[in-house]
């Protein structure tokens, strides 16, 4: 229906059809969110894309630098120096849960370590 404003011209309830189809898009995006993974949504990006680049950059435990070593999760300086220490006396690790044998490294600090080393 449509009226007259006080100059006389005549208005449309156009606010009424912006309205509507407000309340459709908003149904629309509502469906929408609902189709998606919930872990894809509820995932922060900078986390999985970190996640992402440190199993691609794994560290070899029988090849890196102190200095490299010292950039693991919870492996500073000294115990990187002890990885080397222990590397140079018994030889490469044959397996990851051969880094438990060095002084420092218990199954918790290991777990901590895991998905950023590797074994050549």
């Amino acid at each position: 229906m449509k009226r007259r404003d006080a100059r006389g011209e005549r208005r449309g309830e156009g606010w009424l059809i912006a309205a509507a189809l407000g309340l459709v898009l908003a149904a629309a995006l509502g469906i929408w969110m609902d189709r998606q993974p919930r872990a894809v949504l509820a995932a922060p990006v900078h986390s999985v894309c970190e996640e992402a680049v440190a199993r691609a950059a794994r560290i070899d435990v029988n090849l890196a630098s102190a200095e490299e070593l010292a950039t693991l999760p919870g492996v500073g300086e000294v115990l990187a120096a002890r990885i080397v220490a222990w590397r140079a006396e018994n030889g490469p690790f044959r397996d990851v849960e051969a880094l438990t044998e060095v002084p420092g490294i218990g199954e918790g600090k290991l777990e901590a370590m895991r998905d950023y080393i590797r074994l050549d």
